[in-house]
């Protein structure tokens, strides 16, 4: 099975996986507060704030980590193609 996309599409998606790491520092940085939660419940929503923190800095840097490995794969088709296809102005003519 064979999937074609264009590399300007790829590196596209690329820059989103990074955008979304992005988007899951944020996450981490919102759960840093146990709220107004007192009593016996508190140790129990500190500590699974405190793990739902750490899921998200992996997460975050689990999609900048593919974002970047997906932008890598597209700037190398285009790499390819240009050694392998000369540019249009430089065709011979038919």
């Amino acid at each position: 099975m064979s999937i074609e996309l264009p590399a300007d599409e790829v590196r596209a998606l690329g820059r989103s996986l990074t955008g979304r790491g992005d988007a899951a520092d944020d996450v981490r940085g919102r759960l840093t507060d146990d709220g107004d939660v007192d009593g016996p419940l508190r140790a129990p929503v500190a500590l699974f704030l405190e793990c739902q923190a750490a899921v998200a800095t992996a997460l975050a840097g689990e999609l900048r980590r593919l974002g970047a490995t997906v932008t890598g794969v597209a700037d190398s088709w285009a790499e390819l193609d240009a050694s392998l296809v000369p540019p249009a102005d430089e065709r011979p003519a038919r």
